[in-house]
């Protein structure tokens, strides 16, 4: 149900909905609309997300910055730095295929990142407390280090980034609620469902691909 275009509509069609009898903004109810493509497209492995994420971080940094939330800002910044790679590197790596083919950590590689992420996390959630006035330092530095992570394992076709956006957007709902962001809650819960059939499209594309390997 998720793959087909009508549920893409049908989700755009309630957020905006949703947006306009909360009366929230009008950018904030674009750059929702545009996640949810963006995240869609990302599932079906289409290398079109990327120029849709470039404009739907660029929105949500604007939404970031009004907010208070820092580490979202920067998060955001990276992210279009990230897509503008990732956009390069799906289409230069994807060999015979229309995109490059999704890669597994290891355990070394699961150690390094999940390394990075809780050194990340603490070291960001301390400087925000100590020398900024966000209004959510660690759960704001959480979302931002977990994004920047999942977006870098993303843009090198790593199948594991799908854990990391599930608990990102776990994470941003309660983030929205704390930040009246009402529409907002709606796109991350949408994305959260997208975001685990993201994982299960690419752990059975991985999977037809290995049989096919080893044919």
């Amino acid at each position: 149900m998720l793959k087909n275009p009508l549920f893409l509509l049908l989700a755009s069609l309630i957020t905006l909905f949703v947006g306009w009898y909360m009366g929230s903004s009008t950018i904030e109810i674009v750059a929702s609309v545009v996640g949810i493509i963006n995240v869609w497209l990302l599932a079906r492995e289409k290398v079109l997300n990327f120029p849709v994420g470039i404009i739907a971080v660029g929105l949500f940094l604007y939404i970031f910055w009004g907010q208070g939330l820092y580490a979202l800002v920067v998060l955001s910044a990276c992210q279009i730095i990230f897509n503008i790679f990732g956009w390069y590197y799906w289409l230069t790596n994807k060999g015979e295929g229309d995109v490059s083919p999704t890669v597994r950590l290891d355990a070394k590689g699961w150690i390094i990142y999940g390394t990075v992420i809780l050194a990340g996390w603490l070291a960001w959630g301390y400087y925000q407390v100590q020398y900024t006035e966000s209004t959510l330092p660690y759960l704001d530095a959480l979302t931002a280090i977990l994004g920047l992570v999942a977006q870098f394992m993303l843009s090198k076709k790593i199948f594991e980034n799908w854990h990391l956006w599930i608990v990102y957007n776990i994470v941003c709902i309660a983030i929205y609620i704390y930040s009246d962001l009402h529409v907002m809650i709606i796109l991350a819960i949408v994305n959260l469902f997208i975001c685990i059939d993201g994982l299960l499209e690419w752990r059975r594309g991985y999977m037809q691909r290995a049989a096919k390997n080893h044919a």
